[in-house]
């Protein structure tokens, strides 16, 4: 009769229960972000949302001969962005350029940055936001649903006293990051603006940055419930103007 030793028959059990824990563990791992919640995001603390490369802070044009149209514009901090039709209602945070003249990034996933290099809104020209698409451990962020925005769609920024401006969005472009033309998409415009940027297109995990740049300009309209988008705008009911890849 053969004898077993039940000393190395406990260890081998020992030993395979704890690899069949050891896997199980990674599988788990692997499975939570579906089970819990879906995408991990790939945007974090190192990932520029805006441009990465050097920016000369805008020089600003000539002054807009003032129309009446809007009253003078209040200087109150910027509080808040809303826009119903991509479930934005989020805070903004004030930021400008780093120590290399590049676009200061948000600190998470849910603040905005309105860049102190820009027109306050409220005033002539042109007050540019950005904000992440995406972040690392928690999926979706502030700027997922920016590419959904159509002509005419509602923007508005809403100042810590109370003030709100309301914005027509008039385009929505996709540039390379690379090569996108930044003194246009930052600099002065002719007429009051907002333009919102985020990254698009493909993350590169060596960089952690992503290959391009979503841009999103609105122009101001006035207050009240009879307000109607900029001359041209058929409204919210059409894509707003696209270049993928441009």
């Amino acid at each position: 009769m053969v004898k077993v030793d039940q000393n190395k028959v406990s260890i081998v059990l020992i030993a395979l229960g704890t690899a069949m824990l050891i896997a199980a563990g990674v599988l788990f791992a692997i499975a939570a972000p579906n089970l819990f919640g879906g995408q991990t995001g790939n945007s974090s603390l190192e990932t520029i949302p805006g441009f990465g490369e050097r920016i000369t802070p805008p020089t600003p044009g000539p002054t807009p001969t003032p129309s009446g149209q809007f009253p003078p514009g209040d200087d109150s901090p910027v509080a808040r962005l809303i826009i119903a039709n991509a479930k934005i209602d989020a805070p903004v945070v004030q930021k400008g350029l780093d120590a290399n003249g590049v676009m200061q990034a948000p600190d998470n996933a849910t603040d905005t940055v309105w860049y102190d290099f820009s027109a306050h809104p409220g005033f002539a020209g042109n007050a540019v936001f950005a904000g992440h698409v995406d972040y690392i451990h928690v999926g979706e962020a502030v700027f997922w649903n920016l590419k959904d925005l159509k002509l005419g769609d509602l923007i508005q920024v809403r100042l810590a006293d109370g003030t709100v401006y309301k914005y027509a969005v008039v385009s929505s472009h996709q540039y390379d990051s690379g090569s996108a033309p930044v003194d246009t998409i930052v600099g002065p415009t002719p007429k009051e603006s907002v333009t919102l940027i985020t990254c698009s297109g493909t993350f590169n995990s060596a960089t952690h940055q992503y290959d391009k740049r979503l841009v999103v300009r609105a122009e101001r309209i006035p207050d009240g419930p009879g307000a109607t988008p900029p001359a041209g705008l058929p409204g919210a009911s059409q894509p707003a103007t696209s270049q993928p890849g441009a």
